[in-house]
């Protein structure tokens, strides 16, 4: 019936909620439904049908197979095109948002609120980058700026392309300067406009389009001076804490707890979570940049620099600083809400920003820590999530202290079945130094732990090599490993590997789990793996090689290995794996390909994503 009703297996629409009607038009439904539409909806007292099958004599089983291939604006608009699929179409909610701000509280009150989508809800989202005061309009204007900055270039860069085989010709396009190109509210002028639509592709097209509905910056501050105030004002009152609790006793079925710095970050065009206070801000709002868990912010004022040097070096923090407000309030609340609730996974989410919580956390006098120790041995976790900041740490003993409190801390955890650490020691994009120190993996997990994880990711961090070999033989259960931006070592201490070996440490490090995986007997599991390795090439900024199914076929059926068998500039052999983003989830092309603009499909296991969320 699926098939006569022309439903195809694709998101039908991409319009953005804020930009579209909730009336379903006739071009979207004959997009959705094909040739039958309208007869697909006729009943006895309407037109004459050419067959006797309608969509709404469809099950309502066979309809939310349907619309798991459908946006959730589809979704609203399918439900308005009639009352039997009103009451048995829903909305997909995996997801309920918490933050200080009224379009987020009210929208998790409202899903509490309804009888079956109350039970859907699988994950909380807490977003922890509050907005930022601006006093002046100046400094709000400063700010929109410095984020503008990069968007500005890429256009800047294709008005320049665009007029270059026209300047000999055309004595106006040789007077041009890129000041012609924008006005002072950085908006495009109409000369810009003009030479843009030359191109007559899509992405022309897009920067018109959002350049047409952007706001002015004197009222876009308008704006984000009433949601400060109001964020402001939900913070002293304390709601949206009140709002967690009411979410954790009241989602029946809840599992996870997502702490996250990446709702809105100024290199996406559109937010990585589309947050109800997202799609309740008018189209060309123009939102400066937060930048929590003191990052590293571009542009950032002596006085801000100073702030944020002083908060991460203090040596006895005892509870973490207030930038750290959200790990404070869910691990306490948590703690308070006990027995009653049931959560299997607890996820720490910065992207692939070098910020996360800080090692300081890991400190014998932490009254966080103590609170942190208390939560992993009375909540059953299975999957945990770890993002650290590494910056503060300047001596060896911080290092290794730090890490013999991780693995005490980690061995309450007796149901941990997925583990994803990043230790924010190597730096994806900066040459390594003296920023971190080489480890031995060994010493971070307890080996009850070792033997219980089915997925493991290791992320930007020094390893010595043995240790590493050393761990990864140890989790005989493992299913998925990822190593990603992990440096080895061969030998302890050095700080340049051994002049007399010339063979490359990825080569080595699988050449030696092959021999492994080949001598072991059958209660020692195959795991599949991942190796993420960034580019380090300004024209590649943010963009990683990875390599995946391709070491399995090496590792367990005899292929050639992937990697290089000598040191060099190329780790992974030229053509072998994808290319992915850092900062765009949704890039990934094989590698070779980068310039084809075709999106691969490489999926991997251990990534965030929304895991059937």
């Amino acid at each position: 019936m699926a098939a006569k009703a022309g439903v195809t297996k694709r998101r039908v629409s991409t319009v953005l909620a804020a930009s579209g009607s909730s009336v379903p038009s006739m071009s979207f439904m004959e997009g959705l439904f094909g040739d039958e539409f309208p007869e697909a909806f006729a009943t006895s007292g309407g037109r004459a049908a050419r067959n006797s099958n309608s969509v709404t004599d469809l099950p309502a089983e066979l309809l939310a197979m349907i619309c798991e291939h459908l946006s959730n604006l589809d979704i609203k608009r399918l439900r308005l095109a009639g009352r039997y699929l009103a009451a048995n179409v829903d909305l997909r909610i995996g997801r309920a948002y918490i933050s200080p701000n009224s379009a987020n509280l009210n929208c998790l009150q409202k899903i509490l609120g309804h009888p079956r989508y109350r039970n859907r809800v699988l994950e909380v989202v807490w977003d922890d980058a509050q907005l930022e005061e601006y006093p002046t309009l100046d400094s709000f204007r400063h700010a929109i700026s410095i984020d503008e900055a990069k968007t500005k270039q890429d256009i800047e860069k294709r008005l320049e392309g665009a007029i270059s085989g026209y300047e000999d010709a055309n004595s106006e396009y040789r007077a041009l300067e890129r000041d012609d190109f924008f006005s002072r509210d950085g908006q495009l002028t109409e000369v810009a406009k003009g030479i843009l639509l030359r191109y007559g592709d899509q992405l022309s097209r897009d920067m018109i389009a959002r350049n047409k509905t952007i706001m002015s910056v004197e009222q876009s501050y308008d704006l984000y001076q009433r949601l400060y105030r109001e964020e402001q004002e939900i913070i002293e009152r304390g709601l949206d804490v009140v709002a967690l609790r009411h979410a954790l006793t009241g989602f029946p079925n809840l599992r996870r707890i997502t702490l996250t710095s990446e709702v809105w970050r100024p290199w996406n065009l559109y937010p990585h979570y589309d947050t109800p206070f997202y799609r309740s801000l008018p189209p060309g709002f123009r939102k400066p940049s937060v930048w929590p868990w003191l990052g590293e912010r571009p542009g950032a004022t002596p006085a801000q620099g100073a702030h944020r040097e002083k908060v991460l070096s203090e040596r006895d923090i005892g509870k973490l600083p207030k930038e750290f407000r959200g790990y404070n309030i869910l691990v306490s609340t948590l703690l308070e809400l006990l027995p009653s609730i049931r959560l299997e996974e607890f996820i720490i989410d910065a992207g692939k920003e070098r910020i996360g919580i800080p090692h300081r956390l890991f400190t014998p006098k932490s009254s966080s820590l103590e609170e942190t120790v208390r939560m992993f041995r009375l909540v059953p976790l299975k999957r945990l999530q770890l993002v650290f900041n590494p910056d503060g740490f300047v001596r060896r003993p911080d290092c290794d202290n730090a890490l013999n409190l991780i693995k005490q801390t980690l061995s309450e955890l007796h149901h941990l079945e997925h583990f994803d650490l990043s230790l924010q020691w190597n730096p994806r994009r900066l040459s390594p130094g003296s920023t971190g120190w080489y480890i031995n993996a060994t010493i971070i997990l307890p080996p009850a732990t070792v033997r219980n994880l089915k997925i493991f990711a290791l992320r930007n961090a020094f390893v010595l090599e043995d240790g590493l070999v050393a761990l990864v033989q140890h989790l005989t259960s493992a299913e998925h490993i990822t190593l990603d931006n992990v440096m080895l070592m061969r030998i302890h201490g050095a700080h340049a590997q051994n002049q007399e070996d010339l063979t490359s440490t990825e080569f080595r490090l699988f050449n030696r789990l092959k021999e492994h995986y080949a001598a072991s007997g059958s209660g020692v599991s195959h795991p599949r793996f991942e190796w993420r390795q960034p580019i380090d090439e300004p024209k590649e900024y943010r963009r990683c090689n990875l390599v995946g199914e391709e070491i399995g076929a090496f590792l367990y059926d005899g292929r050639e290995c992937p990697f290089e068998d000598h040191t060099g500039l190329e780790f992974i052999k030229r053509g072998v794996g994808w290319v992915v983003d850092d900062r765009d989830r949704k890039f990934c092309v094989r590698k070779g390909e980068e310039g084809m603009g075709d999106v691969g499909t490489y999926y991997a296991t251990d990534e965030l994503g929304t895991n059937g969320l």
